[in-house]
C-alpha cells in the first residue's frame, strides 16, 4: 500500500505516519509513504495509479491551496482514490461531501479510528471499479460486451424491452434487467432503484428538491413519482449522513 499524506505541519504528518505504519505493522502488510507540504507540490507530482489513499489536511492554508480546493483538483485527475480528511474542525464536512471523500478524521488522530479507516480503504480497492454489459446496436445485431465505469453512470431507465444507461459520455442501450444489472453493481448504498422503471447513482446527485425534482451534477435533472418520492429523499439523505458520519465524529 503506498499512502501520500498532504499536511504542512511537521508534527502531524509524522503522528499520522507513526499510526498507519503501526496498523499497517500489526496486519503484516507492507506500507510505503510520500509526503506533500502543500497541495501544489502534490498535484504537480500526482500519478494516477501511484496512490492507494490520500490522506489530506483540509485546513492547509499557509502554503497556498487550501485542503477543499486540492481535493477539488484532484477529482478532476482521479474520481475513485480514496481522500481521506484530517481536520481540527467539523464544520467542513458539508462543503467536503462535494469531493466524496472516504472519511474524515479528526485530529488529534485516535488509532482506533484510523484502524477502521484502513479497513474502509481496503474494502473500497476491492470494489471493481467498473462492470461489463451487454449492449444494443441495433434491431437484430449481436450485443457487444461494453464496460462501463461505475463513476460514469448517472441513472439508468427503462425503455421498451431494453434498460437505457445515462452516463457522463452517453446513452447506452443494453438489453438487461434491472435485476441483472444490479447484481453487476457493488451493495454500497449509491445505487438506488427507485421504482421498477429507474435507478439512481447517487454519488451522481447533486440535490433532490422537496417537490422531488433530482438534480445531478453534469446539469440533468428528472422528477421522481408522486408515490416515490419521499422514500427517495430518504434514501439519499440517508446515504449523505451515512458517508458524513462514518467515523461517528458528525
Amino acid at each position: 500500500m503506498h499512502y501520500a499524506i498532504v499536511e504542512d505541519r511537521t508534527e502531524d504528518q509524522e503522528y499520522l505516519l507513526g499510526l498507519i505504519r503501526e496498523e499497517h505493522r500489526k496486519l503484516g502488510i507492507p506500507a510505503d509513504f510520500s509526503c506533500y507540504p502543500n497541495g501544489e507540490v502534490f498535484l504537480k507530482e500526482f500519478i494516477p495509479g501511484t496512490f492507494q489513499a490520500v490522506f489530506l489536511d483540509i485546513m492547509l492554508e499557509k502554503n497556498g491551496l487550501n485542503g477543499m480546493e486540492t481535493a477539488r483538483r484532484l477529482r478532476c485527475l482521479s474520481k475513485r482514490i480514496p481522500i481521506i480528511f484530517t481536520t481540527s474542525e467539523l464544520g467542513f464536512a458539508l462543503e467536503g461531501y462535494e469531493v466524496h471523500p472516504l472519511d474524515y478524521l479528526l485530529k488529534p488522530v485516535e488509532p482506533k479510528k484510523l484502524a477502521w479507516c484502513l479497513q474502509e480503504i481496503r474494502e473500497h480497492l476491492a470494489v471493481p471499479s467498473c462492470i461489463t454489459i451487454p449492449v444494443t446496436s441495433g434491431q437484430g445485431a449481436a450485443p457487444v460486451n461494453r464496460p462501463l465505469s461505475l463513476d460514469d453512470i448517472v441513472y439508468v431507465e427503462k425503455s421498451g424491452h431494453c434498460l437505457l444507461v445515462h452516463s457522463m459520455k452517453d446513452d447506452i442501450r443494453t438489453r438487461m434487467s434491472f435485476s441483472d444489472l444490479l447484481a453487476l453493481l457493488p451493495k454500497s448504498g449509491s445505487f438506488y432503484l427507485n421504482s421498477k422503471t429507474l435507478l439512481v447513482n447517487f454519488s451522481q446527485v447533486q440535490a433532490i428538491s422537496e417537490d422531488g425534482k433530482i438534480l445531478f451534477k453534469n446539469g440533468e435533472s428528472l422528477f421522481c413519482s408522486r408515490r416515490t418520492k419521499k422514500e427517495t429523499q430518504d434514501a439519499y439523505f440517508s446515504y449523505v449522513f451515512h458517508n458524513l458520519r462514518k467515523d461517528g465524529s458528525f
